[in-house]
């Protein structure tokens, strides 16, 4: 069985990227490599507002996150979850939490774009809470798995 902590470790490693999926209004399925952020129950992400992930988001679709590593025999993780998008109202410090997990503490050593996106409010902050998904490990290809249908069932329950 894996371990709350094994997969709150696993999605905390310093550079994993998340893939978000959604399917548009129209029915176009929407695909995207993102960083992350996982706090206050919730995967948080930064884009520019013509995204089409940020108008699933906003209009409260259900989203898909995928966060994984594939390096055979001792090294296959999955995190995958499902939840309602959600636009969120801007928050510079939860952006730079975003960002310092992928570019360092020091705010100086930054490009100029991502020092300027941390207060720059015209960019959209959103979320996608894990409310039901699945962690998947496979030490030696054996499968070890955790399903849950209700966020107080996931490894990510207080």
């Amino acid at each position: 069985m894996i371990t709350p902590s094994q997969v709150v470790d696993f999605i905390s490693e310093d550079l994993r990227m998340a893939q978000v999926a959604a399917v548009s209004k129209s029915g176009i399925p929407l695909l995207g490599s993102l960083w992350f952020l996982f706090d206050d129950d919730r995967f948080w992400f930064s884009s520019h507002p013509s995204s089409p992930l940020v108008a699933a988001a906003a209009r409260g679709a259900d989203l898909a996150v995928l966060i994984d590593q594939f390096d055979p025999p001792d090294r296959i993780r999955q995190v995958r979850v499902r939840g309602a998008g959600r636009l969120e109202i801007h928050r510079p410090e939860r952006v730079r939490q975003i960002y310092e997990r992928y570019l360092g503490c020091d705010v100086g050593a930054w490009p100029d774009f991502f020092r300027s996106r941390v207060n720059d409010d015209s960019w959209s902050l959103w979320s996608v809470p894990p409310e039901r998904g699945v962690a998947t490990m496979y030490p030696d290809f054996r499968e070890e798995s955790t399903r849950w249908d209700y966020f107080a069932e996931s490894p990510f329950a207080p």
